[in-house]
């Protein structure tokens, strides 16, 4: 039975720091009314959660024994990056402890609601990426800059590593200064806030332009529809695809032509 509940919990923000809040909620017993991060205000007293790894790993160990469904869903929790995400991760490891593997099924409840729709956001945001990204080659290695609302980076990576898995590539989260780099049979995540790129050489100018004429000559004029384009590709990824940068492709109703990114740049050096 816990107890205490009119205080605060300050974690680093990691995930790992968020798991430790789980682990000195039920040790201290103790109720959290919010989670913060070091150096938030509130008005509770705050009690500083320290990350420790043993007792991160005991928690994430926990929740591997109820479910992989869980385990994904505390994962997605995380990597929504919404404000409250901590608060959302505490109460559903809570409700996962109490009901066991049957929670992911309980969404008239408020807590696991709320933490299936942060699920199915990363879930989703993940599909786009899957489908939108683009590359461009540097040297021979495959780069792609992204914007995606959530972290995918984790979500992603083995997808594209399956379906390159002879290339090199590196594609850079720039929202959340993040960066995923392959080279065969090797993946790594790490931190990166900055790339820059050089300009595309002239024969990856050249394979762009085949892929952007081969584009116009297959698209049916008559039959475009910016508005149902729209609900299967939302607009925000139009300025990373390099297919509807064509003004030809412009339908009646859409936008003035894109501004095409630095570094797909069709100018030869």
């Amino acid at each position: 039975m816990l107890d205490r509940t009119n205080l605060a919990y300050a974690c680093d923000g990691s995930f790992w720091g968020m798991l430790c809040c789980v682990f000195d909620s039920y040790t201290r017993r103790e109720i959290p009314q919010e989670i913060l991060e070091w150096g938030e205000p509130s008005f509770y007293p705050v009690h500083q959660v320290e990350t420790v790894e043993e007792h991160a790993q005991r928690v994430w160990r926990s929740l591997n024994k109820i479910s992989g469904q869980i385990r994904r869903w505390a994962e997605d929790i995380y990597f929504s990056c919404v404000p409250q995400r901590a608060m959302v991760l505490y109460r559903f490891i809570r409700k996962a402890y109490q009901y066991g593997a049957k929670v992911t099924s309980m969404l008239g409840d408020e807590d696991v609601m709320a933490a299936y729709r942060l699920s199915r956001s990363v879930g989703n945001e993940t599909h786009f990426m899957e489908e939108f990204l683009r590359f461009s080659e540097y040297n021979g290695i495959l780069v792609a800059v992204i914007h995606p609302k959530t972290i995918v980076l984790p979500r992603i990576a083995h997808h594209f590593s399956d379906r390159f898995p002879e290339e090199t590539f590196l594609i850079h989260d720039q929202p959340h200064e993040m960066a995923l780099f392959y080279h065969p049979y090797q993946m790594e995540i790490y931190h990166l806030s900055e790339l820059e790129l050089p300009p595309v050489t002239s024969q990856e100018a050249w394979i762009q332009s085949l892929w952007k004429g081969y584009y116009t000559a297959t698209g049916i004029q008559g039959r475009l529809n910016p508005k149902c384009r729209m609900t299967h590709m939302p607009k925000r990824f139009w300025k990373q695809v390099l297919e509807l940068e064509q003004p030809c492709l412009k339908g009646k109703g859409e936008t003035p032509s894109l501004k095409t990114p630095a570094h797909l740049s069709f100018t030869d050096e």
